[in-house]
């Protein structure tokens, strides 16, 4: 299940990417404007600073997605709790972060997508809790 987030957050950090080019950046506005609910702004063009932290976000995020293919799922794999706390711990406060400062913004809507995404990491570390040799 992992390595599936892990592929779900790597399409989602290219299409996010496409933000800066505005003739294919289509896939971008809509999940900028589906994390802003409802959608309204569409059909509106990006501003440049918009376009620009979209780009490090997205770069972030396809980050994120190679350590949870590459780190994650073979310490899953190999029951290496320590890795796995610290992606609990790191996801956390991301979603914290995130969160807080999307509610504080007023974009509710992107704290309650943020909290489907934190499930998604989250639920695969859990089962392998049971065995407490690492």
């Amino acid at each position: 299940m992992m390595m599936a987030t892990a592929i779900v957050f790597a399409i989602y950090s290219v299409l996010w990417g496409l933000a800066p080019y505005d003739s294919i950046n289509l896939p971008s506005r809509f999940i900028l404007d589906i994390s802003d609910w409802p959608l309204d702004n569409l059909s509106k063009p990006l501003d440049h600073n918009t376009k620009w932290l979209t780009s490090i976000a997205a770069g972030l995020l396809a980050a994120i997605s190679i350590f949870l293919g590459g780190i994650v799922v073979p310490a899953i794999k190999d029951n290496n709790r320590r890795i796995m706390h610290t992606t609990i711990f790191a996801m956390v406060v991301w979603y914290i972060i995130d969160s807080v400062g999307s509610i504080a913004s007023g974009v509710t809507s992107n704290a309650i997508l943020n909290t489907v995404y934190l499930v998604l990491v989250l639920v695969p570390l859990f089962p392998n809790r049971k065995n407490e040799n690492n």
